[in-house]
């Protein structure tokens, strides 16, 4: 049977709230003990109820006093490496998923600039795009130009001398010219498909 999910409330019930406590403080003072006997470490809680004048205390009240001491014995350096606040741990994990979602955006961004040429490539006329996707697809194209000379940047220097005349020409026919005008890549010619024309014949 599926576990009902508890409501994160103030429990009014003065007797339901009690046994709530009793049964979490139970169970949180079981984790602690679970943790410090699995992973070899040092770990204690306090837990001041509002009905008792003594705090629960777990293993034993010397043994807290000692982990505390340990704890303030190390240089503040480098015990405030580990630690961080609320407001800390929140814009830690802001930076992290704007991070996700902008390379999400980009992996987007890639397929349906890749999805345009493909259906450039297959004879659609480009004039039945939107003028920000031309714009987008321009620069998109004017990027990976600039990847693809930067790879044959590196390939030529690694090359030995004699090798990168005959190299140099081979990638220049194997990568097309790249002004927009008439921009010739992966065999449409975006130049003639602005016009209307169906680029996606062999010359």
């Amino acid at each position: 049977m599926a576990r009902t999910k508890v409501k994160l409330a103030w429990i009014e019930n003065d007797s339901a709230r009690k046994k709530r406590f009793r049964r979490r403080k139970g169970s949180l003072l079981k984790k602690v003990s679970e943790i410090s006997t699995l992973c070899d470490v040092g770990a204690f809680a306090i837990v001041y109820a509002p009905d008792n004048d003594e705090p629960d205390v777990w293993p034993s009240p010397s043994e807290v006093k000692e982990l505390i001491a340990k704890f303030q014995s190390i240089p503040e350096a480098e015990r405030s490496k580990k630690m961080t606040d609320h407001e800390t741990y929140l814009k830690e994990t802001t930076a992290k998923l704007e991070q996700q979602l902008r390379k999400i955006k980009r992996q987007n961004y890639e397929m349906e600039m890749n999805d345009i040429m493909h259906d450039l490539y297959k004879g659609m006329p480009m004039y039945l795009l939107e003028t920000s996707k031309i714009s987008d697809l321009a620069s998109f194209l004017e990027e990976k130009m600039k990847e693809i000379s930067k790879i044959m940047e590196r390939l030529e220097k690694d090359l030995p001398p004699a090798d990168v005349s005959s190299q140099a020409g081979r990638d220049h026919e194997n990568v097309a010219g790249r002004k927009i005008g008439g921009i010739r890549l992966m065999g449409f010619d975006i130049g003639s498909s602005i016009t209307g024309d169906n680029g996606g014949g062999e010359e």
